[in-house]
């Protein structure tokens, strides 16, 4: 009986990977690739020059707080200068610091992404007038390129597109 038990949940939870993977699309660029969801959609219209692309979470996500939820991916060349992973985020979130006052960072944590080493965080910030962003980031730092994947979010709605986004993120690919 537990055999069978077993065996169906194993099938059940292999029919939702394969579900899962079947309604979601990749993105292959250059040397990386990325997979979303098809309720997402992907532009890459470039709000600042290192932007790479950005994917945006289904339209109705901007309905309550008038805020599209989204992920973009951001480049920087390094000019060969050699930094660990926590030196670089320690020298980026000054310069956030610098730029938004009100920045705080909740959350650090070394990860492994595809076999590449990470650091994941998460920080968030008030822009005025109430309206509170809260960002999860992906860096990795491969081959002389810092590529910084951040989620971003208003804070009330973080908690309901977190693991979506985090699924996202965790597709996330440099082929070498």
């Amino acid at each position: 009986m537990k055999t069978k038990i077993a065996t169906l949940l194993s099938l059940f939870i292999g029919l939702m990977l394969f579900s899962q993977e079947n309604d979601w699309t990749t993105y292959e660029k250059d040397n990386y690739s990325i997979q979303y969801p098809e309720n997402w959609s992907y532009s890459d219209q470039k709000p600042q020059p290192s932007i790479q692309f950005v994917l945006k979470a289904e339209e109705a996500s901007q309905t309550e707080d008038m805020f599209w939820e989204n992920i973009n991916l951001n480049t920087e060349y390094l000019q060969g200068q050699e930094f660990t992973l926590d030196e670089y985020i320690e020298l980026s979130l000054g310069q956030i610091k610098k730029q938004v006052p009100t920045a705080k960072l909740l959350e650090s944590e070394d990860i492994t992404l595809n076999g590449m080493e990470a650091k994941s965080t998460i920080w968030s910030a008030d822009f005025g007038n109430g309206f509170q962003l809260k960002f999860k980031q992906y860096v990795v730092l491969n081959a002389g390129t810092a590529y910084i994947l951040t989620f971003t979010s208003t804070f009330a709605e973080f908690d309901k597109y977190q693991e979506v986004a985090t699924s996202i993120l965790d597709t996330f690919k440099i082929n070498s």
